[in-house]
């Protein structure tokens, strides 16, 4: 059932559900942010008959709801720093209520305007390291019943003049014909009356005994306070009666498009963080080290998304998939997923990828899920192998598989659509292989998805296409990483021309006289797929990049054959000289397109499998 709306309330009757727990706060809403000017403006709307905003309420009756998601009491005193944050109240066992999915700034006002108070610092005042009320003295809301508001000074067409005023403020108010200071929250200990007649009659009574009887703006506007909060039904609300929880997040989304923008994963991250009380400071804090520390820019999305994946819960974003139960699962592992992902990190800046080469983030976390379960036994306490796989010399097979996985989704783009489905199959083939001994299961996730739209392969045509790509093309330090195994040196590497850039420029290429005459041969030495594309770039170490600068391949490349550190992948007998160039690159073009195919092409000889189709999570 979905809803709608309900015969309207008087305010009266929303500040008695209130005080009876029967409006409460969903985790997903954030804190009070109104401050007493616009408290002031709500009563004074009121008071002018402005219409107030519909409310939206869901009324909760799901036992499931009720015991796997917190919701919070209304705050009554508010202290600014100090006492901003509501209550948490138990609904086991309680009875009916309604979640307040729109409407908490307006309804925390006037229950603050009516029983409570509101606490600011004094002006100048130094900030307490605990609450002082002598610093921030709590001021509840009045209204001067003895003239309105000035209209010459008044820029925001008030007319009741409503002030929260602390017990001394209202001490030095003068005691004149132009002062009766009048606590709001009073309105609600008048006796309750039938007639209109009956309230007027007791307006002036209480007028008469403080010698302000004759006030006729006195008189119209107590009656008018008494009727916009006791019996004028101005309150108009929804109800929402599904109890999925789900669609009652995306309306909240929508209702509060008009405030400060909202994602999904915010109002998941408030509902994890009701279930974990420091779940947001550690989601940052690891956020902000891999920042810093790798320089990959990752978000809460992708921790939280890792967070449900590694606990083996449902990864997608659903409220239920952060629930008491499995926010105490991801609790209770926290240390070692943290770990799990800032080691992982660390791994792919060893491979020399850096965040503009790390397109996706996604990729990772399959990485993420296999170092924190390989090796890991909950009996022994043994932890996984995020432990110590940053030893490459222990651990060189696994982390050559995990390069490849991850350089080779990268350059497919397999997380383009439908992630999640492929999380989930992913890390069903993972757990499957965990005690295999041959590691990180790339053939099986290979062969699995082989025919699919998430074919890790690579044809011809993709392969051509790979093999053009530019130096400044964020996929291009991939391809070579893939091109040279080697790179997981932990140095810093460089893509660099074999044959300097600087050859290919008009004013050395006007030079090279075998180029005069033959404009055919000209336009390939100009063109940058030829001399900027892979089929000319490979990675060397910082201090070789140094040392080669412009030279001329052949002067650079010979005396080092067999002595540098990476495979400049050049097949035998291809000639060096810049004149044989266009022969070169034919050569080498052919020579890397067959290791790349060979690599991870369609002929790759991997263990059979049944395809892996993703499987359906929506």
């Amino acid at each position: 059932m979905a809803g709608g709306y309900e015969k309207a309330i008087t305010v009266e009757s929303a500040i008695r559900n209130i005080a009876e727990r029967r409006y409460l706060l969903p985790s997903i809403q954030r804190k009070f942010t109104w401050d007493m000017g616009q408290v002031c403006r709500l009563f004074d709307s009121v008071m002018q008959h402005y219409p107030v905003n519909s409310l939206m309420l869901w009324k909760v009756d799901s036992a499931e709801i009720r015991d796997g998601f917190r919701f919070y009491e209304f705050l009554t005193k508010y202290v600014e720093r100090f006492a901003e944050n509501n209550l948490d109240f138990d609904t086991k066992g309680h009875g009916e209520f309604y979640a307040v999915i729109d409407g908490q700034q307006r309804l925390t006002s006037l229950y603050i305007g009516l029983k409570g108070t509101y606490g600011v610092k004094k002006h100048r005042a130094w900030w307490p390291k605990a609450y002082d009320p002598a610093v921030l003295p709590p001021r509840t809301l009045y209204l001067n019943l003895a003239a309105p508001l000035d209209p010459e000074r008044n820029d925001d067409q008030l007319i009741y003049d409503f002030q929260f005023l602390t017990s001394d403020g209202l001490a030095k108010k003068p005691t004149d014909s132009e002062n009766l200071w009048f606590e709001v929250g009073q309105i609600l200990q008048f006796p309750t009356v039938e007639t209109d007649d009956e309230i007027v009659d007791h307006v002036m009574d209480y007028l008469d005994r403080l010698g302000h009887g004759r006030n006729q703006f006195a008189r119209k506007t107590l009656s008018r306070l008494y009727f916009a909060i006791r019996r004028e039904a101005i309150l108009n609300y929804f109800v929402e009666e599904s109890q999925d929880i789900g669609r009652v997040l995306d309306i909240f989304i929508r209702t509060n498009e008009g405030g400060t923008p909202l994602r999904f994963s915010d109002l998941l991250m408030s509902i994890m963080s009701a279930n974990w009380e420091d779940a947001r400071d550690r989601v940052d804090e690891l956020v902000n080290l891999v920042r810093t520390e790798f320089g990959f820019s990752i978000d809460r999305d992708l921790v939280m998304k890792a967070a449900v994946m590694i606990t083996d819960a449902d990864v997608r974003f659903q409220a239920r998939n952060f629930d008491a139960s499995n926010v105490a699962k991801i609790r209770e592992a926290w240390d070692d997923i943290r770990d799990s992902l800032v080691e992982s990190f660390r791994m792919i800046a060893s491979f020399g990828l850096n965040d503009a080469s790390l397109r996706a983030k996604n990729p990772v976390l399959p990485i993420a899920y296999y170092l924190f379960h390989k090796g890991r036994d909950q009996g022994s306490g043994a932890r996984g192998l995020f432990t110590t796989i940053n030893k490459p010399i222990a651990h060189r097979d696994e982390r050559t598989k995990m390069r490849q996985w991850l350089l080779m989704s990268l350059l497919r783009s397999v997380f383009g659509r439908a992630a999640d489905s492929l999380l989930t199959s992913l890390r069903r083939v993972i757990r499957d292989h965990l005690d295999d001994a041959d590691g990180f299961p790339l053939d099986e996730i290979l062969a699995g998805y082989r025919g699919t739209a998430r074919d890790l392969t690579f044809d011809d045509v993709f392969v051509d296409r790979l093999l053009v790509t530019q130096k400044d093309d964020p996929n291009c330090y991939s391809i070579l990483a893939l091109l040279q195994p080697d790179v997981d040196i932990q140095q810093i590497l460089h893509a660099d021309h074999l044959h300097p850039a600087a050859d290919f420029g008009k004013g050395r290429l006007d030079e090279r006289e075998f180029l005069i005459g033959n404009p055919e041969l000209r336009a390939f030495y100009e063109d940058r797929e030829n001399w900027n594309g892979v089929s000319n770039l490979w990675l060397l170490t910082e201090s070789e990049n140094t040392s080669k600068q412009d030279k001329p391949l052949k002067d650079w490349l010979e005396p080092r054959l067999g002595k540098t550190a990476l495979d400049p992948l050049i097949p035998a007998g291809t000639s060096l000289d810049f004149v044989d160039y266009k022969d070169f690159i034919e050569k080498r073009r052919a020579f890397l397109k067959t290791k790349l195919e060979g690599l991870v092409g369609a002929n790759t000889v991997v263990a059979a499998q049944v395809p892996l189709e993703p499987v359906d999570v929506d």
